[in-house]
Parts: structure tokens; C-alpha cells; sequence
């Protein structure tokens, strides 16, 4: 009934690269592409080594086919740590109890099976290579317009030192989490049920942190930050229905994580994890990770948006204004959960299947409709007319009452110290959204608040359909079986985003998620194929 299992091994891994670069311009002779036709060329070669070292070993122990306890340890080396750091120890242990081998559940035909499980364990992440000391590059200079100058430059080399600071003091990433969890299957499998709970924290957390550049350097190679993440998963699986010519089963999953930063390095209020000057996805301490924040309208201190009613100042009385330089959180890119559906229905020899992918909660900056607002080009500046009086002022009783709006908020203005003064009276002074609107706090480029750019991305979508026909084909000594299908990704989505798809991002697959300017849209795709067994 006792089974021991042990194993002992060591993994080594070293990796050596090299790469030679040549640009020549000013070709003297046409079509002659050699670095020796040219007047002007630049080389550049670059080389990268690194080894890993690590022992390890495990030890498995399982009881009658019902109690199973496992213990592993790893040692890693790595040369691209400090010297004093070389080594990181990483242990685990995970246990599982199926309860439904013990003699008085076996049998039961309404409990199928029955698992209890749970786990412990700590894993290491190295540095880069490169990041423990400081390295000169060949010079550039530039001002983000031209190409700039290159060394060597006439005849002269020139080398500076990179603009990131080289950390001598670095400490393996380290990351403890747990788990616990349980495994039921009901009416002989008809019916399945997988739960876990998981919490994980990371800590000396490894990234570049920008410093003042008065230092002579941009960004100091630290460990910067520790993070937490907990959450539940949640599967759910059915054969709804089982007869001899069809069935119906079903696959349902949920998932929902809490990303929080818990601190950052000293002196560093957050990090940038991408986006613009405004907005910015950042990591701040005390916040889940991956926080907007951008610039926002005037608001009281319960929140209302000021809506100006001081003639006297710069600001067009019954709009709101932007609250120029001041970051504030506006949102986060993660969303409070997602959960997927597939049903999978079998009818003779076809079947057809089908994927709803949902998510919930969530915000994204879109970009690309408060730029086309200034633009002129977007749906909300379609209607331009307005009509005025002899006198300059706007005809309410003239211009269509579509270009005509009552903003939310309550009147207000900035006092002689420049500090938000409110009324709390509701605004009721109608205006028209015209061009000096947009091209003004209602658009991007003429400083417009990020916050009224910001929108929730929620979603259902038809993520995949799949139809089949498996070919009748019996007694034939070269095919064994043939299928025909066809499947569509990406069909239908529902979403109360107005960009072009609450899933696309600027920077692609970064931690700078949640920007959407000017993306390329999401596709559709589709596929028809033959499946053949020989």
C-alpha cells in the first residue's frame, strides 16, 4: 500500500551569443551595396554570455491509492547575479487526500470521486544578464526629429555610458504561494466540480526604476517592489444529456485575481508600466496593479465636476475644465472576473460546439475617440450647426437641440489662490459643443481631461464556433476515419466600449496594458478544413 518514489539531478545551461552590425549610406555607386561604396558607414558587434546551475531533487510518498504527499527542493546558480547572491534555495510541498477511496464512500453512485488538495511552495527568478555594473555604448545624439549623429562621426569615436544604472547589490525575485483546493465528480462522472483558492507574494521584485537624471543616469536596476495576487478558480463540467444518437455537455470556468502592490522600493512613489504623458498605467503602492491615472476635471470635495459660472476668468461659463498637471487614479486595466462557456452538442456524425468568452469590469483610455474629437472626425462633432443672435450670443431656438447639452456637475470656479470653489448647486446652463470645445477640454491634443477618455471594458463574446461531420466510412484499409469542419473566431462582440475592440492594447503583449490610440482593429477569422486517419 506504501509507494516511495525519490529523484536527485542537477541542470546546467549556459548560452553564448554574438551579433555584427553594418550601416552604410551615401552609396557612390548605384545598386553596389557593400559598407566599402559608401561614405559614410557605422559597425557595431555585441556579445552576450551566461550560465545557470541548479541541483534538485524530490521526494513523492502516495498510501493506498488515497493519501499522496510530495516534497521537492532546488538550488540555482546564476552568473548574472552578484557575486555575494549567486544562490537562491526553493522548497515545496503539496498534498492531495482522495476521500472517496476510504470503504464507506466506495461504491456510492451519487459521489463519484473525491479529492482534497493543498500546497506550499517558493520559486526564484534570476536577474538579466548585464544589470550588476555600469558599460559604455557607442554615443548618439538626437533630437527626436532627424536621425541624428552617430559615432564614430568624422573620423572620431565616441562612447558614453548607458543611462541605465548597474545594481551590484541585486537579490533573486522570490514569489511564496499557496493553494488549496477540492476535486468532485457526481453520478458516475456525469457531473464535475474543481475549486481553488491561491494566494501568491512577490517580493524584491527585479525592474528599472526611473531616478532624476541630474544623477547622470535615467533608471537605477533594483529590486523595486513586492505584490500580492489571490483569487478563486472555479470549473463546473456537465453531460447534460446522454442518449444513444446525441448529447450535450457543457465546460464552464471562472476566474477571479487581485493584483495589489504592496510596496515599492524607498524614495520611489510608482512605477510606469506605459501609456503617455497622460494617462499612464502605473504600480503604486496600496493599489491593484496596473492603475490608470491621468488628469481629470475640477471637482469639489464630493466629487462633482465644477461647472464654471465666473464671467471673469479665462474658462467659458457652463463648461467644465481640465485640471491641468494634477494625476489622479482614473481606473485599472484588470477586470473583476471572467468566465467562459463552451456547450458541445453530438449528433450522429456531426457535431457542433461553441465558445462564450466573458469579462467583467475593467477600464481602458480610448485615445483614438478624444483625439478624433479634436480631429473634427469623429460621430460626436457630425452636427455643427449653431446660430447666434445680433448681439453674438448663441439662438438656443436656432440650433438643433442635438448640439445643445447641460453638462453633469454643479457651478464653481477657482478662488485668487487657484483652489476649487463650489456652489453645490446642479448646473443647469445649457451650451453647444462646438469647435472650440473640442479642439479645447473636449479633445485631446487642446488639453482635454484623460478621465473623460476613459471607458469600461466588459464584454461577451462568441469566441469560437465549431461544426463537424465525421464521414461515414467502414471497412476501408486505408482510411480509418475522415472529418470535414469549418469553425469562426472572434463572430460577435458585446461591449459597452465605443473603441474599436476593448482587447486590443497600443503596446501589444507589455505590462503597459489598457491604451487604445489609434490600434489596428481585431479580425475575425475563418477555417474549413479535411481531417484524414490513415
Amino acid at each position: 500500500k506504501i509507494n516511495i518514489k525519490a529523484t536527485i539531478g542537477n541542470n546546467f545551461y549556459s548560452t553564448f551569443s554574438k551579433y555584427i552590425y553594418g550601416d552604410a549610406s551615401i552609396l557612390e555607386i548605384q545598386d553596389f551595396y557593400q559598407l566599402s561604396n559608401s561614405a559614410n558607414n557605422t559597425v557595431e558587434t555585441g556579445i552576450s554570455n551566461w550560465r545557470t546551475m541548479a541541483l534538485f531533487g524530490d521526494v513523492s510518498f502516495s498510501y493506498d491509492n488515497m493519501l499522496y504527499v510530495t516534497v521537492t527542493g532546488r538550488n540555482d546558480w546564476s552568473t548574472t547575479m552578484p557575486e555575494a547572491n549567486l544562490s537562491a534555495f526553493y522548497p515545496s510541498i503539496s498534498t492531495s487526500f482522495v476521500f472517496t477511496e476510504l470503504e464507506a464512500l466506495q461504491g456510492n453512485n451519487i459521489l463519484s470521486f473525491g479529492k482534497l488538495r493543498g500546497s506550499v511552495a517558493r520559486t526564484a527568478n534570476i536577474a538579466g544578464a548585464y544589470n550588476t555594473t555600469n558599460y559604455y555604448y557607442a554615443a548618439t545624439a538626437g533630437d527626436g526629429w532627424t536621425d541624428g549623429v552617430q559615432f564614430p562621426y568624422q573620423s572620431s569615436a565616441g562612447f558614453a555610458v548607458g543611462s541605465g544604472l548597474g545594481n551590484s547589490d541585486l537579490k533573486h525575485e522570490t514569489m511564496d504561494s499557496w493553494e488549496i483546493g477540492t476535486e468532485l465528480r457526481f453520478l458516475n462522472n456525469r457531473i464535475g466540480f474543481d475549486f481553488a483558492y491561491f494566494y501568491n507574494k512577490n517580493t524584491d521584485l527585479l525592474m528599472s526604476v526611473p531616478i532624476a537624471e541630474s544623477s547622470g543616469y535615467s533608471s537605477v536596476y533594483m529590486n523595486a517592489a513586492s505584490m500580492e495576487s489571490k483569487g478563486v478558480e472555479i470549473t463546473f463540467d456537465a453531460g447534460v444529456v446522454k442518449t444513444k444518437d446525441f448529447s450535450w455537455d457543457v465546460i464552464a470556468n471562472f476566474t477571479q485575481v487581485k493584483n495589489t502592490v504592496l510596496e515599492l522600493a524607498p524614495g520611489v512613489e510608482n512605477l510606469f508600466l506605459g501609456g503617455f504623458t497622460t494617462p499612464q498605467v502605473r504600480a503604486v503602492a496600496g493599489q491593484e496593479y496596473g492603475s490608470i491615472f491621468g488628469e481629470d476635471w475640477f471637482r469639489d470635495d464630493q466629487g462633482n465636476i465644477l461647472i464654471n459660472d465666473d464671467p471673469t476668468d479665462n474658462v467659458r461659463d457652463g463648461f467644465p475644465w481640465t485640471n491641468t498637471g494634477v494625476m489622479v487614479p482614473l481606473g485599472n486595466v484588470n477586470p473583476d472576473w471572467i468566465a467562459n462557456i463552451t456547450n458541445t452538442f453530438n449528433y450522429k456524425n456531426i457535431s457542433f460546439s461553441f465558445l462564450l468568452d466573458i469579462k467583467k469590469g475593467g477600464q481602458m483610455y480610448n485615445g483614438t475617440h478624444f483625439t478624433m474629437n479634436s480631429f473634427g472626425t469623429s460621430k460626436v462633432t457630425e452636427n455643427r450647426e449653431v446660430y447666434y443672435t445680433s448681439d453674438g450670443t448663441i439662438d438656443f431656438d436656432k440650433t438643433p437641440a442635438e448640439n445643445i447639452v447641460v453638462f453633469d456637475g454643479v457651478y464653481g470656479h477657482l478662488d485668487g489662490d487657484g483652489n476649487p470653489v463650489s456652489s453645490g448647486k446642479d448646473n443647469v446652463t445649457p451650451v453647444v459643443l462646438d469647435q472650440a470645445w473640442f479642439q479645447g477640454n473636449g479633445g485631446n491634443f487642446g488639453g482635454g481631461p484623460s478621465s473623460a477618455a476613459i471607458e469600461p471594458t466588459d464584454w461577451v463574446r462568441l469566441r469560437d464556433v465549431t461544426v463537424s461531420y465525421r464521414l461515414p466510412i467502414k471497412n476501408n484499409k486505408i482510411v480509418k476515419e475522415a472529418t470535414i469542419y469549418g469553425s469562426g473566431k472572434n463572430l460577435l462582440l458585446f461591449t459597452p466600449y465605443s473603441g474599436i475592440d476593448p482587447e486590443t492594447n497600443l503596446q501589444g503583449a507589455t505590462n503597459g496594458q489598457g491604451m487604445d490610440y489609434f490600434n489596428n482593429p481585431g479580425s475575425k477569422s475563418y477555417l474549413i478544413g479535411l481531417k484524414v486517419t490513415f
